[in-house]
């Protein structure tokens, strides 16, 4: 593999990367796993020239081409763990009994109400 073939799967595989991160800032999460087929097709090129008996120079500028992509790559896994954090905690709240939820409103004493033991008549905090 060239150098200039090296280059095109780099740009190429910064492309869907950029895409995947404007999806996950917009929380289009099912449209940023859709682009998975693509960069796996990129990182088998990446993957057949690493394994290439013959060693390839590469210039500066390609290295750090390569060096962005691996950034944005890291990235956009910190971005996807964001995300799969915040689908757990929801799924937690979901499966929370209704017992810790409080409705914002207090007791006489000052304790707050729990949710499940809501009736309608509630006090201000003073």
């Amino acid at each position: 593999m060239s150098e200039q073939e090296i280059q095109t799967a780099a740009l190429d595989l910064e492309d869907i990367l950029l895409a995947e991160r404007d999806y996950l800032m917009s929380g289009l999460v099912r449209e940023a796993t859709a682009l998975s087929g693509e960069k796996l097709a990129i990182l088998e090129t990446f993957e057949a020239a690493l394994n290439a008996r013959t060693p390839i120079a590469v210039s500066t500028g390609t290295r750090r081409l390569i060096s962005d992509v691996i950034q944005l790559s890291e990235e956009n896994g910190r971005l996807l763990d964001a995300v799969r954090n915040g689908v757990r905690s929801l799924i937690a709240r979901f499966d929370a009994p209704s017992s810790d939820v409080f409705v914002g409103s207090y007791r006489q004493g000052g304790g707050q109400i729990a949710f499940k033991n809501a009736t309608g008549q509630f006090l201000k905090r003073v």
